[in-house]
């Protein structure tokens, strides 16, 4: 067993159990040779179990390694086992193949036939990598001693080839050669290749930066348009990000599609677009500097990492693995993960040797160098690959090691340079250059490891040709500066590209710089930037934001900041985009307009949506300070009333949340088409959950025509939801409790097939959840489950906040229809405590509701008492609330049950007024419906049929459990 184990504990399975077999890699489960149908998670689950034969797999490990760290339902995960068993055919009593542990996992107990059980490496271990007989000889001086990293990245790319997807990590210290390294393997391998780059300079603020250069270089390839049509298919949120490919038309529709995107949206679209890839053509992407990269671009590479499934894509990242300790980079863990799980490759590149530099001295010099000489240097630099180039280099410069009778002449140990470190030794061969060239050097190092000669012309106040005379002067005369290219900027305008051999070049230079000139010089660039982008000047928005920070300008820098903000939420990247409004905020601490204030306090509020409930303590008091800046007449203004109002409205806090509402409806008058949508809506929901349905109904269908007339002119925001699936869904709710049942299912179903489509999953939320809660009330349980069975799927798939919330209890209450009873009532109070815990009160009222009638199928009276007794308190305190008249209801049924009808009569009484009063057909209906099947003297026949010929041909199971009861069937 033990053998067979390591066979199967990671990568994709192909084995037999009994008479089936399981391919992993093909997605396929097969029994006696004929296909097995099985649902996508279901055949993970057994992949995972199968994976350790005999083993217990507890339930939080199986959760872990089929949904990432994502809250997963244990009940949801009952559920998939008992699909998977009754695809097998295996019955949980008399288990053959998945036996359960109770309360602790499950076990695979089948036993697998080791001689077929073989597998389909996805990966290849470092630690046991050959060195392959066709790895591409070392024959560049500089790469002496790499020759076993070469044969471990070709054996990678071979099977990356193969479909095998590869993940490879060359780690080491600044100097030790990685970048050369991975230039000299790009070269050898023929491959398609892709450049990103991490720059400490300002790429940590962007969200895929790195990914994102990759994706545009191969856009632009001759097979380019090929990619961005795939993209356009699979991949939207990422063209959205590159919108020079596409047409103004086409962004609007892609902005449309990609507003309110997550994280976990655009991880599933890039694995989708790296499923599309040509077989025939695999794709190596460099990743250079991880250890600069920023935490989306980690989470991508996790991503990929655990992704199962061929794809011909290899990523090369280099990194230093001291910077990821000091800086506490989220990378550092992912590799720890992916090392356990042997998901990734490891290429560690140390010192050179002695013996390793005598042969880098022998294939530079075609001679053998003295071993003294030898000793001598490698003593000097430790081995460091770029100190010893760079002393070698100074050698030969100043004649101390020379050719002399057909031999080199190699010098004595006491020749070597002075400086005992390679910063020095750079900093002497810059101060031998001219005056005129150090200076353009040092002014283009504040630009960052690459810079254009346009703008640092306009730093310099040097002509252009000029300019690029000395340029071209410099990169003769050292190794280290070289043209990387030329780029078209705004108007037709081109410029050269230059580059930095290694980040230490520019380090050095920067150094030297005195502080004023520094200063002054950022100012400069990010002028000079401004001016050459144009119109493109915010996808510079992050390098500005650096120059104007550095340059001391915390006012534009802030600025910068907040379009950095909002780019971030565009692309689903909450974190970086809650930083950079952060940031933005501490370094203008005093000195910003209140309008940009309040800019950055909104950004601030929204991404933190993207990271909590919206009823977090950390939401409400950024969208309260955003309120506090009293800035009406700022363009933020708007989003910072909605912002608030959704706070308030989850909440329960109804008086503010219809205070909020007024304010967007006044300031809607000016004729903003998107506020008074908005205004209108928010209005709608909170005379909705207050229960003035006839109110409710009249803002909900105002807005409702308001989206119809304009929905589709209207910008895409920074919002949480889409306007349309939220009105429509609210409509929904009040069409049904006003007595339109048809119109309610029509509109429930149509704001859930809108939100699926336009893939945004918080709008999806909305509107399954609403549906979930109309099929709830007309007593359709089946539906109900698996509506909230989708809902917590939405939620592990695109990694939305987890804290459970209405759709949970009406999960729960499914569940007690559905035979599990203890199951059930625990999941509803879970779910009750949790929006407790969270300030989530709008929706407890309703769990009350839902409670009770659980309470009451379960035969539990005691409890259900007691929650109808909350329930009718809550309400009150909060000034009313649309369940009200079903509490009461509930609770007068509960009095006459105990023999209390002089208690029960007000009870239906005061429900039927408030009900009636209100307009809610539907808790009238109730009230009425219980006092005649009561004999109750609040019992009204004729109002009793009135209201039940509303609901005729409605297949609820509650309208004709009425209707039969009441004996007008």
């Amino acid at each position: 067993m033990t053998e067979l184990t390591e066979l199967t504990d990671s990568g994709p399975l192909r084995t037999h159990f009994g008479p089936f077999r399981l391919d992993e890699a093909e997605a396929m489960l097969e029994r006696d040779g004929q296909p097995v149908e099985v649902p996508p998670r279901a055949f993970q689950v057994l992949c995972e179990l199968a994976r350790r034969p005999g083993q217990l797999v507890a339930k939080d490990a199986l959760i872990d390694a089929v949904w990432g760290h994502h809250h997963l339902n244990e009940s949801a995960l009952k559920n998939i086992v008992s699909q998977l068993r009754q695809a097998l055919g295996d019955d949980a009593r008399e288990p053959q193949i998945i036996q359960t542990a109770s309360r602790r996992g499950y076990r695979f107990i089948a036993t697998l036939t080791q001689d077929v059980a073989t597998r389909a490496n996805t990966t290849t271990n470092a630690a046991t990598l050959p060195v392959t007989a066709g790895a591409p000889p070392a024959l560049d001086p500089t790469l002496v001693g790499r020759e076993r990293a070469l044969a471990q990245m070709s054996t990678a790319w071979a099977a990356a080839q193969r479909q095998q997807r590869q993940l490879v990590f060359v780690l080491g210290e600044a100097g030790t050669g990685k970048s050369t390294l991975v230039e000299h393997f790009v070269a050898a391998s023929s491959a398609i290749v892709a450049f990103g780059q991490c720059i400490e300079h300002y790429g940590s603020g962007e969200p895929y930066m790195p990914i994102l250069e990759a994706l545009n270089t191969l856009s632009r390839l001759p097979r380019g348009d090929t990619l961005i049509r795939t993209m356009r298919e699979v991949a939207p949120t990422w063209l959205l990000q590159m919108p020079w490919f596409v047409s103004d038309e086409d962004r609007q529709t892609l902005q449309r599609e990609a507003a309110g995107a997550t994280q976990d949206r655009m991880l599933r679209e890039f694995g989708e677009l790296v499923d599309r890839m040509p077989r025939e053509a695999p794709v190596l992407l460099v990743l250079e500097d991880l250890h600069w990269s920023d935490h989306a671009t980690v989470q991508l590479l996790g991503y990929l990492a655990h992704r199962r499934g061929p794809a011909g894509l290899m990523v090369l990242g280099t990194l230093r693995p001291t910077e990821l300790v000091l800086e506490d980079h989220p990378l550092g863990s992912l590799r720890q993960q992916l090392r356990a799980r042997r998901l990734s490759i490891e290429i560690d590149l140390e010192s050179l040797s002695e013996a390793d530099i005598g042969a880098l001295l022998a294939a530079r010099f075609d001679d053998e160098a003295p071993e003294t000489f030898v000793r001598s240097l490698h003593a000097h630099t430790s081995g460091l690959p770029l100190f010893v180039v760079n002393v070698v280099d100074e050698l030969v410069s100043d004649g101390t090691l020379a050719r002399q009778g057909g031999r080199w002449r190699f010098p004595d140990a006491a020749a070597l340079p002075v400086p005992r470190d390679v910063h020095a030794l750079i900093e002497t061969q810059i101060a031998r250059l001219p005056a005129e060239h150090q200076r353009a050097l040092g002014a283009a190092s504040v630009s960052g490891v690459e810079f254009l000669d346009g703008p640092l012309g306009e730093v310099l106040g040097m002509p252009a040709d000029h300019l690029q005379g000395l340029l071209e002067e410099v990169t003769r005369r050292v190794s280290w500066l070289r043209c990387a290219g030329v780029r078209s900027l705004e108007g037709g305008r081109i410029c050269t590209r230059y580059a930095f051999a290694h980040t230490m070049y520019r380090h050095v230079l920067y150094e030297r710089l005195a502080q004023a000139q520094r200063l002054q010089w950022h100012r400069q660039w990010a002028a000079a930037l401004a001016v050459a982008y144009g119109s493109s000047a915010g996808e510079m928005a992050s390098e500005l934001a650096l120059h104007f920070e550095r340059g001391q300008l915390p006012a534009p820098a802030a600025e910068q900041l907040s379009i950095v903000a909002a780019r971030a939420l565009e692309r689903g990247a909450a974190v970086e985009a809650l930083a950079a409004a952060q940031h933005g905020l501490l370094l203008g601490a005093g000195q910003l307009t209140k309008a940009l204030e309040l800019e950055l306090r909104v950004l601030e509020g929204v991404a933190l949506t993207r990271m909590h409930v919206i009823a977090d303590p950390r939401v409400a008091q950024a969208f309260a300070r955003a309120l506090a800046l009293q800035a009406e007449g700022a363009s933020a203004w708007p989003r910072a009333l909605q912002g608030a109002w959704w706070v308030h409205y989850a909440r329960g806090e109804l008086g503010d949340a219809r205070s909020l509402a007024n304010q967007m409806l006044a300031l809607a008058g000016g004729g903003d088409v998107g506020l008074s949508l908005a205004a209108h809506n928010a209005m709608g929901f909170v005379n909705l959950l207050s229960g003035d349905i006839a109110r409710a109904r009249d803002e909900l269908e105002t807005a409702f025509n308001i989206h119809a007339r304009e929905g589709m002119h209207l910008p895409p925001t920074h919002y949480v939801h889409d306007p349309g699936v939220e009105v429509a869904s609210g409509l929904a709710l009040a069409c049904w409790l006003a007595g339109e049942p048809r119109r309610a299912r029509d509109l429930a179903r149509y704001a859930a097939q809108h939100a699926a489509s336009s893939r945004h999953a918080l709008s999806e939320m909305t509107a399954l959840s609403v549906e979930a809660i109309l099929h709830a009330l007309a007593h359709e349980f089946d539906t109900v489950y698996h509506l909230t069975e989708r809902l917590y799927a939405l939620i592990r798939d695109h990694g939305l906040p987890p804290a459970r919330s209405d759709f949970a209890w009406l999960h729960g209450s499914a569940l007690v229809a559905r035979g599990q009873v203890d199951e059930g009532l625990r999941e509803m109070r879970d779910a009750a405590h949790s929006a407790e815990e969270l300030g989530m009160r709008s929706g407890l009222c309703g769990f009350h509701h839902h409670h009770v009638q659980a309470c009451l199928e379960a035969g539990q009276v005691g409890l259900a008492r007691a929650s109808v007794e909350e329930g009718i308190s809550l309400a009150t305190h909060l000034g009313g609330h649309v369940v009200l008249p079903g509490l009461l209801t509930q609770h007068a049924e509960m009095l006459a049950r105990e023999g209390q009808q002089d208690a029960a009569t007000p009870c239906l009484r005061e429900a039927i007024a408030s009900a009636r009063q209100r307009g809610s057909a539907f808790f009238e209906l109730l009230a009425l419906a219980a006092a005649q099947r009561l004999h109750n003297p609040a019992a009204d026949p004729a109002r009793l049929r009135e209201l039940l010929a509303l609901y005729d041909g409605d297949p609820s199971p509650r309208i004709a459990a009425m209707r039969d009861a009441t004996g007008h069937a």
